[in-house]
Parts: C-alpha cells; structure tokens; sequence
C-alpha cells in the first residue's frame, strides 16, 4: 500500500505538471509523513544531500559549461562547416553533415538538446534554403541529437556509473558503439528518403576546401581528443576532464577564435548555472526518492517480479526493461529516468548475470529514443520550435526515424558487444 501511494502521488504531480524535481521530492516527503511519522521531515533535505554529495557529480556542470562555451564561441559552427565539406556532396549531404556534426558535437558536449540547438540552428535553415522538407529538417535534427547522450562525454552515462556503482571511465566507453551505431542506422534512412525525396548534394567533393575546413576546425575537433585521450591514459580523472573540457572550451574561444568575449561570459555563466542546477536539483531529490525506495524494499520486490514474470529468463527480463523504459521516456527526461530506475533496475539486472556497464548502455539508449517520442520529446520540441513548425507536422516525419533508432536499441539489447567491445568486458 505504502510503496503504491508512493508512486500514485509521484505520477499524479506529474501529470497535473508539477517540475520533476519537485514531484520526487514531495512524494518523499509525503511518504515519510504518512507512513514513517516517527521520522523528523528534515531526513529529505539530508538525502537530498547525501545524493548530491559525491566528488564525481562535479563533472556535471563542468560538462555542461563546455558545452555553452563551444555555442557561444563559434566551435559548433566551424564543425558543422567541416561536416558539410566532407560529405555535403552526396546525396543527401546536407542531412549527412547534420548526422556528422551531431556526432562531433556530442563528442565534446554530452547532451542531446545542447546538439539540437547548437546544430539545428545552423542547419535547418541551411537545409530548408537548399530546397530540403522543413518537416523532415526537423525530425532528422531532432532524431540526430540522440547522440549526445551516448558518445562520450556523456552526463546521463557519470550519472548511471555513479548510481549504480561502476566505473565512469567504463561507461563513457560503453557508449560509443551505441552511439556510432545509431548513427549509421540514422545516416542509412536518410540518405534512403533524401534518394526517394531527391533530395541531392551539393557542389563536388574538393579535397582544398577540405583541408580548409579542417584547418579551421582543428581546435574544436581537438577538445575531445583531449578529454578522452586524458581519461583513458590515466593523466587525469573523468572528473577533472571536465574541467580541462571547460578551460579548454574557454581558452579556444577567446583566444583562438576570438568569437567569445569578456562580456558574453555573463550570458555563458547564466546559461551554465540554470542547466547544472536543473540536472543537479533533479540528482538531489532522486537521491530522496531511492533512500525511500530503498525504505521500502522496492528493488527487492522489483527484483522478484521480474524473475517470476520473466521466468528466469535474461532476454525476456531485457525486453520487459526496454518497454517500460521506452514508455518513461514519453514522458520524462533522461536525468530522471537514469537516477529513478537505476535502483530499481541494477539489482535485478544482476540477479540475472547481466554486466551492469551493458545494461547501463541499454538504460542510456532507451533514454536516447525518448527525446524524440511524443508526448515531451526534448529534442522533437527543441527541433520543432528551431524550424518554426508545429510538433503534430514534424511528428508524421519522425516516426520512421523512432522506428530505425527502436531496431538499434534492440541490437544493443541482445549483442553486449556493441556496447563492451570499447570497453573489454
């Protein structure tokens, strides 16, 4: 009864739009009044604490500091243009080039709405000018910023390795065969409705422009040499590189490119600090929601009905996990759904013999499909809104795309390879 009026009230805020952050930590707090009256309402705020008090959540903000810092000082536009000079002559090269920055971008950024906007906002009106379906834009933008979340450095992949206990190097490497994966599943049904559409590529391939480009570029498409070359050498910690990511991204803007300045930096700290305390509040009062969770025996229970409902069986556990989490991303974003599920999810996982850093790349993936499925797909609304076009109108675009990227969670699912070959275990 206790763990059911938990998670009626956490769903019922939910709905009636109440923040996330807010639903986790009231349902807590409500919990604890109705059903441990003996404890003192100040135990949320200090689990709340204790789930932000962990060393390695510092890579978060820093992360996501870079990541504005490389919008705002002209690295994302000098990879987009280095992108389309590699593939901008196929067909469908423009799309192919979104395709390809995303993944450049998210190589250095680890946020899937931060590569929509910073890619979409060149690109869509690029492709739109060049005769390209502003719908279709939109979907393959809102579909191609999936990557961000996977290819390392990724935010959602610290904040799995953190909640379930695993190595954040191991993670990050976790997630680059999904990554790479999903955007060759992307780039194929592109260029297959660009053919259909005919859609055509643009100029001919000059290796000059080329190297042009890639002189130009070679700063930015350094920084996530530095950072994974860094963290997989031992030189420094997943932690510190994002904060090397951080100065780094500061340095090349204002010296190199000289496109950030002195007085944009209060427009970059803003941006920054709303984004970390966001993702942060939301760790805070999960960490709340999983001590009650815990409280109540929770993922012991879900443990069990997974064993009897699966029958023992490992794929079958696996398929259940994907549904509901396919399901949780209609609804909620990946933050929430990595720090509410993982504890849930991470004792039954092993129950089964399944590797955590495997199952964490399927957790991770699953998020990635739900920021483009309706009802609250971040990147379908972020795509939608860069394109000036109603979501229902980009939304007939994307089903094809949440199809294909489904195909390539399930590979995922059941081929552990493509998520531990990086990682060797």
């Amino acid at each position: 009864m206790a763990s059911v009026f938990l998670f009626m009230a956490f769903f019922v805020m939910l709905f009636l739009g109440v923040p996330i952050a807010l639903c986790l930590g009231a349902s807590s707090m409500m919990y604890i009044f109705l059903f441990m009256p003996r404890l003192p309402p100040l135990i949320v705020a200090q689990q709340m604490l204790a789930g932000v008090d962990k060393f390695t959540l510092m890579a978060v903000p820093f992360f996501v500091m870079a990541g504005v810092l490389m919008e705002f000082g002209g690295i994302s536009r000098r990879i987009i243009a280095f992108a389309k000079s590699l593939v901008g002559h196929f067909t469908g090269g423009l799309a192919l080039a979104v395709i390809v920055a995303s993944v450049f971008f998210a190589a250095m950024t680890g946020s899937g709405v931060a590569a929509t906007a910073a890619v979409g906002g060149i690109m869509i009106p690029s492709m739109v000018k060049s005769g390209y379906d502003r719908d279709f834009s939109c979907a393959l933008q809102a579909t191609a910023g999936i990557f961000g979340p996977l290819i390392p450095p990724s935010i959602a992949m610290v904040l799995y390795a953190i909640a379930a206990n695993q190595s954040v190097g191991d993670m990050l490497l976790a997630g680059v065969g999904p990554g790479l994966l999903q955007a060759a599943l992307v780039a194929l049904l592109a260029v297959y409705v660009c053919r259909k559409k005919g859609f055509r590529g643009e100029g001919h391939f000059q290796f000059a422009n080329v190297w042009k480009n890639l002189k130009e570029s070679f700063w930015a498409l350094l920084a996530p040499i530095i950072i994974l070359g860094g963290i997989y050498s031992g030189v420094f910690t997943p932690t510190e590189a994002a904060a090397v990511s951080c100065f780094y991204s500061l340095l090349v803007g204002l010296f190199i490119y000289k496109e950030l300045t002195f007085s944009s930096m209060f427009k970059v700290l803003a941006r920054a600090m709303v984004s970390s305390a966001g993702i942060m509040f939301i760790v805070a009062a999960s960490g709340a929601f999983a001590w009650v969770l815990t409280r109540e025996r929770i993922p012991m229970r879900a443990t069990q009905f997974f064993l009897q409902l699966s029958g023992g069986n490992p794929y079958v556990f696996l398929l259940l996990a994907v549904v509901i989490l396919l399901i949780a991303g209609c609804f909620i974003d990946s933050v929430p759904i990595v720090t509410i599920f993982t504890p849930i999810f991470a004792p039954a996982a092993i129950k089964f013999g399944l590797s955590l850093v495997h199952f964490g790349a399927i957790m991770i993936s699953s998020t990635c499909v739900g920021l483009i499925t309706p009802p609250v797909g971040l990147n379908l609304f972020m795509a939608a809104s860069i394109g000036e076009r109603p979501v229902h109108a980009v939304i007939r675009e994307i089903k094809a795309f949440i199809i294909v990227t489904i195909i390539g969670l399930l590979l995922v699912t059941y081929i552990p390879d493509i998520a531990t070959f990086f990682v060797g275990k």
